[in-house]
């Protein structure tokens, strides 16, 4: 199928992308304050809880992550139209392991700080507690971690991983293979099959807990990382995205339908349980890929802006709501009013920091953030309050 006239070029800059990417962060901040709320074992909790976030929290803990794995799985493969396999390992060297080391020493260890004198397990100031962070001992037997930032991590060694088979996709057979996998997916309902290979890792490894540690942590990092090779591959076809549009009203069915029968979890059999969550998860992300690209057709200033900031915002977010939280822990309000305040606070906080770093030369790079352009950033020009991500 041929891409509409008014069909950005696969190579252009893709808004639809970058509003998912701000919608998925924006939720993120969301489910973290939640956290502090929920029965959920977390850093800090509130000694008011509201058992109905868990409800919702469980669908967002389902999507919002994988969606964002996707996404930046196709925007390797967007990057590596612009630049060598070489060039684009350096680049992702730079933008991701230097985050993640900048925010083990500096970003996570307040929250490890937070969490050690809300359990009564340190008495001091955080000057005091801070050495305890270069003995260098992993959490939870030590403080140091990457806590939140896994999924930079997790990318950083997606990305390295599969090098060889970028470089094999930018061969002559590897552009020929490719031609033959993108008019295969853009016939019938074929894009289903992708779910396949998810729902078998989920069905072989859902039993290993999630560890976010790497080396212990292969249904986490198997059901990541073919979330990333499905959006790179996705970011290779761009007749596919044409196809989604096309269907946008089918998938939105199919994926109210599967959410219909789902909803509540774990009212099933273990079988029809897993493959129903991957379904559901599969079904989700095409919609909201195809209504996407249909309706985000122009990178507004609000969105350029909340972009820009995006990446930072994510690095700072959980530092940010806990030791906001912990500030506001004996807040005298009911336990509404006191998720409204850490959930308002915490998030006009973290933006205002991430908009000082997306200002400041020097700082740019430790939040894997490219050198400044001439042209400052702009300021909002609508907000991207009533968040998501």
């Amino acid at each position: 199928m041929s891409a509409t006239p008014s069909s950005p070029s696969p190579t252009a800059h893709r808004p639809d992308l970058d509003w998912l990417r701000v919608v998925a962060i924006l939720l993120l901040h969301l489910f973290h304050t939640g956290m502090m709320f929920n029965h959920w074992d977390w850093h800090v909790k509130a000694p008011g809880r509201l058992e109905v976030l868990e409800a919702p929290m469980e669908v967002m803990h389902l999507l919002r992550m994988p969606l964002l794995m996707l996404i930046s799985g196709v925007g390797t493969a967007l990057a590596l139209k612009r630049r060598t396999v070489g060039t684009f390992a350096w680049d992702r060297t730079k933008r991701l392991l230097v985050p993640v080391l900048f925010g083990m020493f500096v970003i996570v260890p307040p929250q490890i700080y937070v969490e050690r004198v809300f359990q009564g397990r340190f008495e001091g100031s955080y000057a005091a507690f801070y050495p305890s962070v270069l003995e260098l001992v992993p959490y939870p037997a030590g403080n140091l971690s990457w806590h939140h930032l896994w999924f930079v991590v997790y990318l950083f060694v997606y990305c390295m991983l599969a090098l060889p088979l970028f470089a094999a996709l930018e061969s002559a057979r590897g552009r020929a293979l490719l031609a033959r996998v993108e008019a295969w997916l853009c016939r019938g309902a074929n894009l289903a099959w992708l779910a396949v290979p998810l729902a078998v890792n989920d069905l072989l490894l859902f039993r290993h807990p999630q560890t976010h540690a790497l080396f212990d942590d292969p249904h986490t990092f198997g059901h990541y990382g073919l979330l990333f090779l499905l959006g790179h591959l996705l970011g290779r076809c761009p007749r596919v995205w044409d196809v989604l549009v096309e269907r946008r009203w089918w998938l939105l069915g199919v994926a109210a339908g599967v959410f219909a029968v789902m909803l509540p979890p774990n009212e099933y059999p273990l079988v029809p349980e897993r493959l129903g969550r991957i379904a559901a998860l599969w079904s989700f992300i095409l919609t909201a890929l195809a209504w996407a690209r249909h309706g985000v057709r122009r990178e507004r200033p609000w969105l350029r802006y909340a972009q820009a900031l995006s990446y930072p915002f994510y690095i700072l977010h959980q530092t940010v709501i806990i030791v906001v939280g912990f500030a506001l822990l004996r807040l005298p309000v009911g336990p509404w009013l006191h998720f409204a305040v850490v959930l308002g606070v915490s998030f006009a906080v973290t933006w205002a920091l991430s908009d000082v770093v997306a200002r400041l030369s020097w700082v740019r790079p430790l939040f894997g953030l490219k050198p400044r352009a001439a042209r400052p950033v702009p300021g909002p020009v609508a907000t991207t309050s009533g968040h998501t991500a």
